[in-house]
């Protein structure tokens, strides 16, 4: 993902854009023109296509010097002592699965990011969610994927439908606002190369932060973000703490795994009452089941975060509703009483780390953010159980009903 994308540094009230680039640190380096309106350059700095960090470089006139990204780079990232290349691995097939509900540019542009995977053998299956219209399956029909539509609304709907049709091990997912890396799926199934392995998350970095929400969220992701692979696994990890292992945007699970679970609770995440947590919650019970979680930065997707303020409320709030929806469930229904522990600490510890980092003068989540989170965080009890009422509804509904004129025929 290259040089056109946008981030913003904060001067004052203004927003900068800044240039996003890829650093190859084992070629020579060249100086970088920025296009107009931009006045710095954000590089994902990658050794031998491993990514290793970001480097920030303010522009002089347009233009950012190889001296000049050298030296920051020798300041910000630690450079690796050894060659740090991607593993070789034997090519294991895939089905990677893009859930969608009425977002076709975003689609498009996904789409045309796993068109390479795609022609390296891997199954690709757009699953349409809830369509209000034909724009998805419109989108869907340009490319040689699989296209499903899932009528019953719910992110975990989709996940699921994409799950059962799979024709293969691992499934992947990669949110329709995301772009996959070249290397995304190679990176993604070395892991599962370990039976141990049930599930492998990645790095999640921004492709486009042009507006003042963008760059907010941007602060209030990077401090959730590390170039260093991670192994999670139980007691090291409490499952009601499996949101450290990383988000649904960037994952792939064990397809009879998953399935053998029950699949994704479709009573949490997008479009339904809880907003989120349907990917949490397949963390903690692939824990529950002993299976161990693996964060590999090297599997990379790029991520449009919402452009406008209103949106970005909108997200951060159901971040907390489903957060808290997930602990809930995992109070009453596995008796997992670490989630009290839990949600105390998240309700407290972003307003901590956010006062700390600004003590500090380093860039800290904006307080209005993390109290339209902690609102969220407030109303996920009630979101759950609402939404676990309504689930209970609809699968009465789907009981078959007693013949009331025949037995009256039979009285």
């Amino acid at each position: 993902m290259g040089a056109g994308l946008g981030l913003s540094f904060v001067k004052g009230t203004s927003i900068m854009p800044t240039h996003i680039v890829d650093i190859e640190l084992s070629e020579p380096f060249s100086a970088i023109r920025l296009p107009v309106g931009f006045d710095g350059v954000l590089g994902l700095v990658r050794w031998h296509r491993k990514p290793i960090g970001l480097v920030r470089v303010q522009a002089a006139e347009g233009r950012v010097s190889p001296q000049q990204l050298q030296q920051a780079i020798e300041r910000q990232v630690q450079i690796p002592s050894e060659n740090a290349t991607l593993p070789d691995s034997a090519l294991q097939l895939v089905s990677i699965v893009v859930c969608s509900h009425e977002r076709p540019e975003d689609l498009r542009r996904c789409l045309d990011t796993l068109l390479p995977h795609a022609a390296a053998g891997h199954e690709v299956i757009v699953v349409d969610n809830a369509p209000c219209s034909p724009r998805t399956a419109e989108v869907a029909s340009r490319y040689p994927f699989r296209y499903l539509q899932e009528p019953q609304i719910g992110l975990n709907n989709a996940r699921n439908c994409g799950l059962q049709a799979a024709s293969y091990a691992v499934v992947a997912y990669i949110d329709d606002d995301a772009a996959a890396d070249s290397d995304w799926v190679k990176a993604l199934v070395q892991p599962f190369e370990s039976p141990s392995v049930g599930c492998v998350t990645g790095l999640v970095l921004p492709s486009e932060l042009e507006t003042h929400a963008q760059e907010m969220f941007e602060v209030y992701s990077i401090q959730r973000r590390t170039f260093a692979r991670q192994v999670f696994s139980t007691p090291g990890t409490a499952p009601a703490a499996a949101g450290v292992a990383g988000v649904g945007a960037n994952m792939a699970v064990r397809r009879e795994l998953a399935l053998r679970l029950g699949g994704f609770d479709p009573r949490l995440d997008g479009g339904t009452l809880t907003c989120s947590g349907g990917d949490t919650d397949m963390f903690a019970r692939l824990l529950d089941a002993g299976s161990e979680i693996v964060y590999t930065p090297e599997a990379l997707v790029w991520h449009r975060h919402r452009r406008d303020e209103a949106a970005l409320a909108r997200c951060i709030f159901g971040y907390g509703v489903g957060l808290y929806s997930f602990l809930t469930k995992r109070l009453i229904e596995e008796r997992d009483y670490q989630a009290l522990i839990i949600a105390a600490r998240w309700f407290v510890g972003p307003l901590v780390k956010a006062a700390i980092r600004r003590i500090r003068r380093e860039p800290a989540v904006a307080l209005s953010l993390l109290l339209r989170e902690a609102g969220g965080a407030c109303v996920g009890p009630l979101r759950f159980w609402q939404q676990n009422l309504r689930q209970q509804r609809a699968l009465m509904q789907q009981l078959p009903q007693p013949n009331l004129h025949q037995q009256g025929d039979q009285a």
